[in-house]
């Protein structure tokens, strides 16, 4: 991999460190196969939809102080709006689950099963655990040449464990179209010009994407780039919090600057529009309304679950 391979010495203890802390928060949590758009008339379209919902927090709807399940409850009422048909939503999301719990919970559930069978449609969220689980396991380690075998060998570990997963899900139902969600940077505006994180969580995304590949309308909703950089998304705003972030943390994450930057935060403030002030990670509602949008666009880029 060779953006992991970047990581330097910044990306050793001192980060590691600091994602000890992000797990007591519970986080974490880009279109593979693009077929041609499909358009299902009205008379074609089916009067009542089961949609599944499958993963972590991010599914669970952790973070949306409108208390509207997050993108799941948005999706179920835009698709209800724009597609004039009835929706039955199945949230399956726990915050914290990695991809192999997440597995195992569909595995042991008949009802989850039964539900998978009837959908139409399926979502997913997942990633972001594993990849914190992987750099708290790590936080001892300060000689960069082990740090970057461990992180390499998580990846391909993260890889099979989401190629089981999705196996698992087709098992239970071969056709219906997947949409999974990639992951993002919750803490990229606070630490801007630290590419490493950046290039962290692109590497991580770019193993579900080459996984993703191997299976038949699987499509990917990108929103690492929206999630990670909020509101800032010209290159002048974005010039603007890298000078910023240098000038607080010197080109170090370390403990102290996470909590001078990020912890100490107001709670009822937070820099990224659109994450929650609560615990500056998951989205707030304007950060699911997002995410309920680029979901929407691809559902309506591939409408096969809407035929009858």
């Amino acid at each position: 991999m060779k953006n992991i391979k970047t990581l330097g010495k910044v990306l050793g203890v001192a980060l590691l460190a600091v994602v000890a802390v992000l797990a007591v928060l519970t986080y974490w949590h880009p279109g593979t196969r693009t077929l041609k758009t499909t358009t299902v008339t009205t008379t074609d379209r089916r009067s009542t939809v089961r949609l599944v919902a499958l993963g972590d927090s991010l599914t669970q709807g952790v973070g949306d102080q409108k208390n509207h399940g997050g993108y799941t409850g948005r999706i179920k009422t835009m698709v209800h709006q724009q597609d004039k048909v009835k929706v039955i939503m199945h949230n399956y999301g726990l915050a914290g689950d990695r991809s192999d719990q997440i597995e195992k919970r569909l595995v042991n559930s008949t009802e989850q099963q039964k539900q998978v069978r009837q959908a139409q449609a399926i979502t997913l969220t997942v990633g972001g655990n594993d990849l914190l689980q992987t750099l708290t396991k790590n936080v001892t380690i300060n000689q960069q040449s082990r740090l970057d075998r461990q992180l390499d060998q998580a990846e391909r570990a993260y890889g099979q464990k989401l190629q089981s997963l999705l196996s698992t899900i087709r098992r239970y139902n071969g056709k219906v179209p997947i949409f999974l969600y990639s992951i993002y940077n919750p803490i990229y505006v606070y630490f801007a010009n630290l590419d490493q994180i950046t290039n962290a969580v692109d590497d991580w995304n770019a193993v579900t994407v080459k996984t993703a590949k191997r299976y038949q309308s699987l499509y990917v909703v990108d929103i690492n780039r929206d999630l990670s950089v909020g509101q800032f998304r010209s290159v002048t705003q974005q010039a603007k919090l890298k000078r910023a972030a240098q000038k607080s943390n010197d080109g170090q994450l370390s403990t102290e600057s996470f909590q001078k930057q990020i912890l100490a935060t107001d709670a009822n403030k937070e820099l990224n529009n659109y994450l929650s002030p609560a615990d500056h990670f998951h989205p707030n509602a304007k950060g699911y309304r997002l995410m309920t949008q680029k979901l929407f666009e691809q559902m309506q880029a591939h409408q096969q679950w809407l035929k009858k």
